[in-house]
């Protein structure tokens, strides 16, 4: 028996630009946390083999301290006799040559795992694990592609002969990402032709997916961690893969669940809102839905008469999120203001002026406030209004 351990997506260091400081260090902490348990079960299930399927990181960048704690964990399974393999992902590739080498090339360059690097020729490593021979080959993705490419036209595979083989890529498969994604994606028709390949595990995939194409099994582990509220039904995890005997392989898949951290989505149709106190319900409804250690995102969709929408106190409501929930985000994007009056019968959304906008808000927040807090409302007020005349210059 062949124990593989296969992970990918893990996006270590990513950065929400709502987030505060502390938040963000939080929520980083997490997304390593969570990553850390895939490598404590290899260790703890004396894996054969620890495979990541790219974006271990979220940039080509990461901070110094990411590629420590990385280091630390490759050292870990290093110790424990566990060979480990990696690709890059589309968020950890550099964009072009001139970007520089993946982070992951610097654990290929201390021996501490084997990272495949190239683009159009899938690199092979080939073991002995109790009497079966098995090889690994491994594909970086080609950022040069556009969304009608198909990855593997170009490329060459040519696997080696071995009891079971197995190929890692890091893109899309033809019928798993929604219609609106503009990205290359391996045709199944593609799958179907590979010849010599018993298992295509693929990254990039946020959703676990295991399915046969031809005589190739695919099997995605989805993320680590959930990314965003757009992937609040998410289940994060990785894939344990026991192998057994020659070709054909006989196979048992396991997907490892990883606790994510508590998200909720809460959603206020502005068809429901009252007449008066506004803000008000909205914090009701934002309190019920809070709890300490959770992300939470409220979102306000539909039509406000400009004098209701003048009442809600927006930024209140969000710094109570905050003060209920381990983060809070309140998108209001789809929030429009209409016009006070009916044109033939029915509302019609009215233009909303920027400066005048700017103006209600800051007025809205200089009630009831210090001295201090005052100037500081009247400098950012100015601050704003110099920032939106320059960009209706550009």
């Amino acid at each position: 028996m062949v124990h593989v351990v296969f992970t990918a997506d893990n996006h270590l260091g990513k950065y929400y630009a709502k987030m505060s400081p502390t938040q963000l260090r939080e929520r980083r902490k997490r997304l390593r946390e969570a990553w850390k348990k895939t490598v404590d079960y290899a260790i703890e299930q004396k894996a054969h083999f620890y495979l990541h399927g790219g974006d271990l990181f979220d940039s080509p960048n990461p901070r110094t301290s990411e590629l420590v704690w990385v280091a630390r964990q490759f050292r870990r399974l290093h110790e424990a006799g566990i060979d480990t393999l990696v690709i890059s992902g589309n968020h950890d590739v550099p964009r072009s040559s001139l970007g520089g080498a993946t982070p992951q090339r610097i654990y290929g360059e201390l021996h501490a795992a084997r990272c495949f690097t190239k683009v159009t020729e899938v690199e092979w490593e080939i073991y002995s694990v109790n009497g079966t021979t098995i090889a690994i080959g491994g594909l970086a993705p080609d950022p040069r592609l556009s969304p009608e490419d198909d990855p593997l036209k170009e490329v060459r595979i040519a696997p080696p002969e071995a009891d079971i083989v197995l190929l890692m890529a890091h893109y899309g498969i033809e019928g798993t990402l929604p219609p609106d994604v503009r990205e290359p994606q391996i045709p199944k028709s593609r799958i179907a032709s590979l010849k010599g390949i018993d298992f295509l595990l693929i990254g990039h995939l946020h959703d676990h997916i295991l399915m046969k194409i031809g005589g190739v099994t695919v099997c995605t582990p989805g993320p680590t961690e959930r990314m965003d509220f757009g992937e609040v039904d998410a289940k994060p995890g990785f894939l344990s893969l026991r192998l057994y005997g020659k070709r054909p392989v006989k196979s048992e898949f396991e997907h490892i669940l990883i606790e994510p951290e508590p998200m909720r989505q809460l959603e206020i149709r502005t068809t429901d809102l009252p007449e008066k106190e506004v803000t008000e319900y909205v914090l009701r409804r934002v309190k019920e839905a809070s709890r300490p250690q959770q992300l939470l995102q409220c979102r306000i969709e539909g039509p406000l008469t400009r004098d209701v929408y003048r009442q809600i106190r927006f930024f209140d409501i969000w710094r109570s999120g905050n003060e209920w929930n381990a983060y809070f985000d309140l998108d209001r994007r789809g929030v429009y203001v209409q016009a006070d009056h009916a044109f033939d019968g029915a509302h019609v959304p009215a233009k909303v002026s920027p400066v005048r906008e700017i103006h209600a808000v800051a007025d809205s927040l200089l009630k009831d406030v210090s001295d201090e807090e005052r100037q500081l409302i009247e400098e950012a007020r100015a601050l704003i209004l110099q920032a939106w005349e320059g960009k209706e210059m550009e």
